[in-house]
């Protein structure tokens, strides 16, 4: 690939990255206050918390792999925009060549990097996962949920607003999904990309469409909760026992291409507590210690594809109004559960540089 090819397309996919996020920020606030001027309190609170609270956790994050600057005082949202303003001043006055920063990308040791390499191939990568899942994935349930308890879902009366904030929040999540699960050292990712994709458009519609019917029954909807607080705790005790830090075992990837593999263990303990089991809550996705372990995604795989089950089960008999989407809404649980079981397997049997359709270079 030519010098300029290489240049166009990190600036191509650093503005849309930076666009994304900030777009799915911007339509969460916009809608946030589309709430409190109709005199919906309820869903003003929370959208805007979880529009607000994500950048909070993101910020703390970045502060401690990149050191402690102003734009990442926690109750700013500012820490990702700066960190994607400093990329794009370094690649429009070509301060870094396009291939050192791809070349970059194979270093699985960070810290001799320089800060645009580093903040293109690790730090933007984590603070967009973090950012995106903990904010857009629960945002998008709260509003299908307003839809569904509303009956704007069924009449198809979607305000354009928040058809738009869902949109961007849903492929939000994905490219920040695609980017992380390729951005790691080895992974090709024209082989790993398309499948992610495919893998996490079935798995997200599932979760996220069965948290939301389950929380529309009226009597049981806060049990919802209870799933989620369940999910997280139980992760976050796998997590913490067998993660890379606990556990010794061999991967393909050493240990430092996790981002937090040098910390001490308190920190270890709250990045996996805090980080990783929210977000194992709504999806799965490749955090560098768990190639050294399977026990983490077979664990939460039983537990996905339980909750989904027995959500739109109980969602679906207990129902006091039938609806077009009905039977559709069942299919998509069902079928998005098990389909994301079948997308891990492949996981399981690919993801690794001796198998012949792995998306790994095996150097």
């Amino acid at each position: 690939m030519c010098h300029y090819v290489q240049h166009c397309w990190l600036v191509l996919r650093t503005l849309a990255g930076f666009t994304l996020y900030i777009a799915d920020f911007v339509t969460d606030v916009i809608l946030a206050a589309e709430y409190y001027r109709n005199g919906d309190y309820y869903w003003f609170g929370l959208t805007l918390g979880f529009a607000l609270v994500p950048q909070i956790i993101v910020n703390i994050v970045l502060a401690y792999l990149d050191g402690c600057e102003w734009y990442y005082l926690p109750l700013l949202p500012l820490g990702v925009p700066a960190k994607y303003f400093q990329v794009l001043h370094g690649l429009f006055c070509c301060k870094h060549k396009p291939e050192d920063i791809l070349e970059s990308r194979e270093k699985e040791d960070q810290d001799d990097q320089e800060p645009v390499p580093r903040a293109v191939n690790h730090l933007l990568p984590l603070a967009r996962l973090v950012g995106t899942l903990l904010e857009s994935l629960p945002e998008l349930c709260l509003q299908i949920y307003v839809l569904v308890r509303t009956g704007q879902l069924s009449s198809l009366e979607i305000p354009a607003l928040k058809a738009v904030t869902m949109a961007v929040s849903f492929l939000a999540s994905l490219y920040s999904i695609i980017e992380w699960e390729t951005h790691f050292p080895k992974v090709v990712a024209c082989i790993w990309g398309p499948l992610v994709f495919l893998w996490k458009i079935v798995d997200l519609s599932a979760r996220i469409l069965a948290f939301c019917l389950f929380a529309s029954i009226y009597n049981v909807r806060y049990w919802v909760f209870v799933v989620i607080g369940g999910h997280w705790l139980v992760m976050a005790g796998v997590e913490n026992y067998f993660c890379l830090y606990l556990v010794k075992g061999k991967a393909w990837m050493e240990s430092g291409a996790d981002v937090i593999s040098d910390s001490n263990c308190y920190v270890q303990f709250m990045f996996n507590t805090f980080v990783v089991a929210p977000v194992d809550v709504f999806t799965w996705v490749t955090f560098g210690s768990r190639q050294r372990r399977k026990e983490q995604p077979i664990v939460n795989n039983v537990l996905m594809l339980a909750a989904n089950i027995v959500m739109v089960l109980a969602w679906y008999f207990e129902k006091n109004i039938e609806s077009w989407y009905d039977d559709y809404a069942l299919v998509v649980v069902f079928g998005g559960s098990v389909a994301s079981v079948v997308f891990q397997m492949m996981y399981f049997v690919c993801y690794r540089p001796c198998c012949a359709c792995s998306p790994i270079e095996d150097v």
